[in-house]
Formats: C-alpha cells, sequence, structure tokens
C-alpha cells in the first residue's frame, strides 16, 4: 500500500513538473491559454513557479486574462510559497527557467509599480493608503508615503482649521510637513478664537491653550488695547488686571515713566509711596540721586568732558568722543571702543563696542565686528550682535536686518512673529511697510498684512483708504482690496489739510480723505505740482494760462491769476508779477511794495526776504527788523533765529540783536530752550529761559 502511494506522487510529481515546464514553454510562445492552462493545473504541487506563471500571465496586458488583481495574489503567493521549494528542485527552476526567489520578487515589484502608478492616477488618501498597505516591501513605499502625507496635508490647509491641523498631526506623526502643521495648527486656533479689538477673547485664547506660541502675540495684544490711551490710569489698572502678563514690567515702566514725567524729585517721592511694590527700586534710588544734575558737553585740548550748568567742569575731559545724556547714560570712548557712562562719570558698560547710540526706553543699538545687536542699560545683550541693521525703536516694535530678510522684535528681544521679509520698514500707527517674494503692503503687530498686493505698490493715504500704483496707473483700494471708487490717476498726492492732488492726462483736481473729488480735475499741470500745489493754511496756488491764482480749499478762486509767483497764505501773501516779490492782502492790494528779490510768507509777524543774495526780515509794514546782510537765516522758534555770516554763525533775536555772536562752526538746536554752540576749539551752550552762555569756567578765568 505505502509503495503504492510513493508510486502515485512520483507520478503526480513528474506531471506537475511537466505541466510546469509546458507552462513556460507556452509562455514563451504567448499562448497564454495553454500557459494559464498548465499553471492551473500545477498549482496545487507546484504552487511557486506555477503561481508566478499565472502571475505574468494576469499582469501582460495582450490577452483576455489581464486582471491585476490576480496578478497581485499570485505575484505575491509566488514568494511566499517559494520556501517550500526543495533545494534541488529551486536549482532545476533557475536553471532551465531563470525562476528565483530573486525572479519572483522583481515580479511583484512590477505588480506594485502598477498599482503605484494607479494611487498616482487616482490621487486620494484611501489610494494611497490601500498601496501602503498592501505593499509593504515595495521600493515605492516610501514615494506613496510622501505622496500620502503631502495630499493630507494639502487637504487639511484647504479646510484651515485646527481641528484639520490636529487630525493630521494625529494620523501622520512622522511626515516631513508635521512641523508646518503645528504652526498652521497654532495660528488657526488663534484665528479661530480672538475677536479683534475684544481683550477678553485674547485672554480666553490664552487659558485655552497656554503652549500656544500665539499665546505671546495674544499676551502682546491684550497690553497693546488694554494701554493704547498711554496714561497712568490705563496702566495701574493693567497692572492690576494682568499681573502674569509679560508685559508687566514694560506696565511698570512706563506707569513710572509717565508718573514722573516733570522729572522732579517730589514727583518721584510721590511714585515710590503711592506704589511701594514697585519691582525695580534701584530705578527710583537712582533718578533720585541724579535727578536735578544738568550735564552739559564740553571740550578742551580736542578732548570732551561734562560740566555743569554754571559751566563748573564735573567730568574731566579724557574721551576722545562723547554724547549727550540718555536715560542716565552718555556714550563714550578714550580710545577705540565704546562704552557707558553715568552722571557720576562711572563707567556702566565697559568700553566693547565698535559703535554705540543713546539709550531710548532702556535700550540701546551698539555695533561689534560689523554686526549691530541691542543692549539694556546693565550691558546685557538683548540682542547678540549678529544683524545687519536694528531698525528704529516705534511702537515698541523695530525690525531687524539678517541674510536672511527682515524680522520683527519687541523691546525685550523675542520674535514679533516668525515672517521673514524681503523689505522692512518700521511701524507707525499699528502698521509697517513690507514686501515679500513680489508682495507688498502694510502689517499689523500680528505680522499678517492688512493690505497687500502683487500688482503694484501699496501706499498708504490714511487709517482706512490705501493707494495702490500699478505700472502707468494710480488709484484708491480698501484693505479688502476694493476699489474706492473706480478711478484711475496718473498720479496721487498725499494727504494734507484733508485735501490730496490727484493728476490725469495734463488735469489735475484735489480729493478729500474719502477719496472723494472735491475740486473737478480742470486744473492746469505745472512744474513741481505736487510740491507747490499741497494746501497750506486752507489755499492752495493754482495755474491759469501763464499766471498763478489762489484758491481756497473748495476750489473757490482767493487770488486772480494776475502773479507769476505766489508764497504760503496768511494775513499777508508773497507774490510777484515778474523779477520783484511784494506782498498782498486777501483783497489781492499790495501793501508792501514789489521790491525783493524773493519774499517767503509771515509768520509770527516776521517774514525772510532776500535782496542781491543776501538774507534779512520784515514786519507787516515793511520795515526791515533784521538787516538784510545774511547768508543765510533759520526760524527756530517764534523769538530765534540761526544766522550765517561769512563762514560763522551765530544766534539773531526778533529784533535783529545778536543773542549769540558768530564765531561758531555750527549752531544746533537741543531743545526749546538750548542751543549747542560749536567750533573746533570748544562747544558752549546758549540758554534760552536765561538768556545766558554756558561756557567752561576755567581755573584761571
Amino acid at each position: 500500500m505505502r509503495l503504492s502511494l510513493v508510486c502515485l506522487y512520483i507520478i503526480l510529481f513528474i506531471a506537475s513538473s511537466c505541466r510546469i515546464n509546458k507552462g513556460f514553454e507556452a509562455l514563451n510562445e504567448y499562448n497564454y491559454f495553454e500557459a494559464k492552462k498548465q499553471f492551473e493545473n500545477a498549482i496545487e504541487k507546484k504552487t511557486s513557479p506555477a503561481a508566478y506563471g499565472l502571475s505574468i500571465v494576469y499582469l501582460k496586458e495582450d490577452n483576455p486574462f489581464h486582471n491585476l488583481d490576480s496578478a497581485y495574489h499570485y505575484g505575491l503567493l509566488a514568494v511566499e510559497t517559494y520556501d517550500l521549494l526543495k533545494e534541488n528542485q529551486q536549482l532545476k527552476l533557475a536553471e532551465k527557467y531563470g525562476y528565483t526567489l530573486g525572479a519572483a520578487k522583481h515580479q511583484r515589484a512590477k505588480i506594485s509599480k502598477r498599482f503605484y502608478n494607479i494611487a498616482k492616477e487616482k490621487h486620494t488618501v484611501k489610494g494611497y493608503k490601500e498601496f501602503i498597505a498592501n505593499h509593504p516591501w515595495s521600493d515605492l513605499k516610501d514615494s506613496a508615503v510622501y505622496d500620502l502625507n503631502l495630499l493630507a496635508f494639502e487637504n487639511a490647509k484647504e479646510e484651515n482649521s485646527s481641528k484639520a491641523y490636529q487630525n493630521y498631526i494625529k494620523f501622520y506623526p512622522e511626515s516631513e510637513y508635521i512641523d508646518e502643521a503645528k504652526q498652521l495648527k497654532y495660528k488657526a486656533e488663534f484665528s479661530e478664537s480672538i475677536v479683534p479689538n475684544d481683550p477678553s477673547s485674547y485672554a480666553e485664547f490664552i487659558r485655552r491653550f497656554p503652549d500656544n506660541p500665539y499665546v505671546d502675540d495674544a499676551y502682546a495684544r491684550i497690553y497693546q488695547l488694554e494701554t493704547k490711551e498711554n496714561t497712568v490710569e490705563v496702566y495701574d489698572q493693567f497692572i492690576s488686571n494682568y499681573p502674569n502678563n509679560p508685559y508687566i514690567s514694560d506696565a511698570w515702566k512706563n506707569l513710572y515713566r509717565l508718573y514722573i514725567s516733570d522729572y522732579n524729585k517730589s514727583t518721584i517721592e510721590s511714585f515710590q509711596e503711592t506704589y511701594p511694590n514697585f519691582p525695580f527700586p534701584k530705578l527710583i534710588e537712582q533718578d533720585i540721586q541724579l535727578v536735578g544734575r544738568e550735564m552739559y558737553l564740553y571740550k578742551l585740548n580736542g578732548k570732551y568732558g561734562f560740566m555743569d550748568a554754571e559751566g563748573l567742569p564735573y567730568i574731566p575731559p579724557k574721551y576722545t568722543y562723547a554724547s549727550n545724556f540718555s536715560n542716565g547714560l552718555a556714550v563714550v570712548t578714550e580710545s577705540e571702543k565704546f562704552g557707558y557712562v553715568n552722571k557720576n562719570g562711572d563707567l556702566i558698560i565697559e568700553y566693547r563696542f565698535d559703535d554705540a547710540q543713546d539709550f531710548m526706553h532702556g535700550r540701546a543699538i551698539i555695533e561689534e565686528d560689523r554686526k549691530v545687536g541691542l543692549i539694556d542699560p546693565t550691558g546685557k545683550y538683548i540682542l547678540d550682535p549678529i544683524y545687519e541693521d536694528v531698525g528704529s525703536f516705534s511702537e515698541g516694535v523695530f525690525y531687524v536686518q539678517t541674510s536672511k530678510g527682515y524680522q520683527y522684535f519687541n523691546l525685550e528681544g523675542d520674535p514679533v512673529f516668525d515672517i521673514i521679509f524681503d523689505e522692512a520698514f518700521s511701524y507707525e500707527n499699528g502698521r509697517a511697510f513690507v514686501s515679500k517674494e513680489g508682495e507688498n503692503g502694510f502689517i499689523g503687530k500680528d505680522g499678517n498684512f492688512l493690505i497687500s498686493s502683487f500688482k503694484g505698490k501699496i501706499r498708504h493715504f490714511n487709517d482706512s483708504i490705501y493707494i495702490l500704483e500699478l505700472r502707468d496707473s494710480m488709484t484708491f483700494i480698501y484693505p479688502n482690496d476694493s476699489l474706492v471708487n473706480g478711478k484711475y490717476f496718473d498720479q496721487i498726492g498725499n494727504l494734507k489739510e484733508n485735501r490730496a492732488i490727484v493728476l490725469k492726462e495734463g488735469k489735475y483736481g484735489y480729493v478729500d480723505e474719502k477719496a472723494n473729488i472735491v475740486i473737478p480735475m480742470e486744473l492746469i499741470e505745472f512744474s513741481n505740482l505736487f510740491q507747490f500745489a499741497q494746501f497750506v493754511n486752507g489755499h492752495a496756488k493754482k495755474l491759469k494760462g501763464n499766471r498763478y491764482a489762489l484758491i481756497d480749499s473748495m476750489g473757490k478762486q482767493i487770488l486772480p491769476a494776475i502773479f507769476t509767483g505766489i508764497g504760503d497764505y496768511a494775513e499777508l501773501i508773497p507774490v510777484t508779477k515778474g523779477d520783484q516779490w511784494g506782498y498782498t492782502n486777501r483783497d489781492a492790494r499790495l501793501i508792501i511794495n514789489y521790491q525783493f528779490d524773493y519774499a517767503y510768507a509771515f509768520q509770527n509777524g516776521i517774514a525772510f526776504v532776500e535782496k542781491q543774495g543776501k538774507m534779512g526780515a520784515i514786519n507787516m509794514k515793511g520795515e526791515v527788523v533784521i538787516p538784510i546782510r545774511y547768508d543765510d537765516l533759520n526760524r527756530v522758534g517764534n523769538d530765534l533765529f540761526i544766522f550765517k555770516l561769512g563762514s560763522n554763525m551765530g544766534l539773531l533775536n526778533q529784533q535783529g540783536e545778536q543773542v549769540v555772536p558768530n564765531k561758531y562752526n555750527r549752531v544746533v538746536p537741543v531743545s526749546d530752550n538750548l542751543f549747542r554752540l560749536e567750533n573746533n576749539e570748544r562747544i558752549d551752550y546758549y540758554d534760552v529761559s536765561k538768556s545766558g552762555l554756558i561756557t567752561l569756567q576755567m581755573e584761571d578765568e
């Protein structure tokens, strides 16, 4: 009986081997009917090679049996059952038909590639997932994973909700887009939570999402909204309501600065009594000590020192450069490096900078190795000196420039947001002009565009309207990019006194703050129009024929078009009909005869005039009050004028008297009541309130 079974097995094995042989022979002859028949009959005994052959038949598209699912089934079966073949069988199959495990895997890979191509054509999340699950061995699996991650990420971005991004992060934790997805999720959580100008919505956002990086922006926005009035009262309230806000230190400092705005000892002591919990007691101590100490730069033998208001030297002249005191510190240098001293002359921040600027808001810009950074009054780096440029401090924010572009920081040295721009400018009234990758416009404090365009340059007009400058025209637009009135102009001027010039095809008119045309575009263009046709004191020049007239803010003509030149509108108006200038009244009656080479507008009863290249001043009667003999005159207050005579400068009063003689190379206003007077040897000061000079008092004087 056993012998019979063995014989039967041998017969079946031989038969199945014959079928395999016939199957491969049929394949070589492209006889797919016969090949399929032989391989199906051999599948039970010669599973691996038979399955391999069937996978080839089903994969081929030039026969009626083509079926990719069947090809997949048999291709997988061929690989999985290959190890069931005995070694001698494997050798014979390899020798005779080239069938090896490698060949089976190669066939399986070809089948997988077909399925991958189908998944690519469908380009669905489901399709990619099915391929990845059914073809874990495929070399294309990583490509499918990449395609899946990208497609799912694009779907999440299209939905653009925090839930969509959260699901992406949950289901695709290994994705190369995971970091970007997290950032977008944070941004979506922020945008979905906040209500603009509502501090409570920002506070609720912080409570719900304490780990969101936009929490810093929320804190900043709360601070901005709650303290926008910039008064002692609002800062006091902010400190009480938001003790954990990271801007609390700024609030305390601003409260302090506002409270002691007159900067006298009694006010500082009053603040100390009112706010015993002030977190910067040393600041109070320092200010009490230094508050009454006025310090002035002086120069002696090429070196700089500081003197008091009596001219007595207080800090000796040992510096090759020194600046005025600001925030209680002054920039100084004795050799090549810059540092800072206090009013005692103590070196508070050592000499270590290649350049340094004055402190402002408790911060100073410094330079090291041709890179700039930011320090606080202790010399600690708020920003390391690694930047190409640091912009001016405006509204608690400034830009820095790196090799990658421009980014905004706050005074604590933290990025206001992560966006890097190709171009950036300082903030003004809560907005800043920037450009990035061809897009330009104005951003808010969150870094998002309030208005932007790829088509042309955006220009500020007022708080609610902007100007879009195209290649060959300009128009007014709203922040939502819609046109204000649909009108296009060749040029649009700046808004001044609620009027802006609009020019088209040689004619101009004026619009108001809403971009409504209030003076029709019937006026004739003339040279330097946007400089000389601006409204001043409610009036502007216009050209009629080859003569100028004066119009009011509604376009009504006030002075007739009989002049070749008109100055600014006032009680008396400078005019000319030819070579000489005089002054007319508002009824076009000549009050001061034509006699000057040029005449300027009256201000506080005084007007500059020119004759034969020299300047002087007259009163409204036409009387000369400052002799017409000066090379230059500049008004620096209601009662004082800087004059230049030859190469030297000095100060005049309204009576034409020299209150500072002309022995200085420079006269520079320091404040309303103080002028700095410089020449090559010394620095003096003129104190307007005391009508006297502050000059260094030497021991032998």
